[in-house]
């Protein structure tokens, strides 16, 4: 009879197999499995968690002066991100069933910092990554019209999750994109008509794109 594998010891191979900066501190990793809409909470004192998004999608959130949300990062498979109780001002959560997350206490992997050169830089390029999906994103929504940002933000994902026939599952909702975008969703989907009517993109189904 087949033995049945835990859904944790499952994840934890997908994690040995994928590269990252981490590798060395694998057995000190804790599976999460998030349903889409749960939140990642704020981890007790400044070292806070270093999370790894092994599969789904998750969002941090701020809310804009006028009431609006705004989506300040988006972090995908193979993305790093850090939670701690002085981000009291961002919402952070899964945006995509199945989203499981490998977490990473912030003060051992401080400790490993310091005694390891290696790794510290391991660590610092893991830093490197938040700021550069933040600086792709000031990119995008700084195009001048709406049709640009969703034609930049369908770019951004195609070199960040496209599989090898060229075809984009978006891992969020049109709401979302707009939320990321800080335009209307009434917008998103004008220009994805647009962009399909130029034979620009390909619907495959309502989230995949081609």
């Amino acid at each position: 009879m087949k033995k049945e594998i835990h859904p944790a010891d499952y994840y934890r191979r997908m994690l040995a197999i994928q590269p990252h900066a981490l590798k060395r501190l694998e057995a000190f990793a804790k599976i999460m499995a998030c349903n889409r809409g749960q939140e990642i909470p704020n981890s007790p004192g400044p070292a806070g968690h270093w999370y790894y998004v092994i599969t789904g999608a998750v969002r941090r959130c701020a809310m804009r002066s006028d009431g609006r949300r705004q989506i300040v990062d988006l972090m995908l498979p193979r993305d790093f991100f850090f939670v701690s109780d002085r981000q009291n001002e961002a919402t952070i959560e899964a945006i995509a069933d199945e989203t499981v997350l490998a977490s990473f206490p912030g003060r051992r992997v401080e400790l490993v910092a310091e005694g390891d050169v290696e790794f510290a830089r391991e660590l610092r390029d893991v830093a490197f990554q938040s700021l550069t999906r933040s600086q792709a994103q000031l990119l995008i929504i700084g195009r001048f019209t709406a049709l640009e940002k969703v034609g930049s933000f369908l770019l951004s994902l195609d070199a960040r999750v496209s599989n090898a026939s060229g075809q984009v599952v978006l891992p969020v909702s049109r709401y979302d994109i707009a939320d990321y975008l800080a335009v209307s969703v009434e917008t998103v989907c004008r220009a994805l008509t647009h962009l399909k009517q130029r034979g620009v993109i390909r619907l495959a189904g309502r989230r995949t794109i081609k």
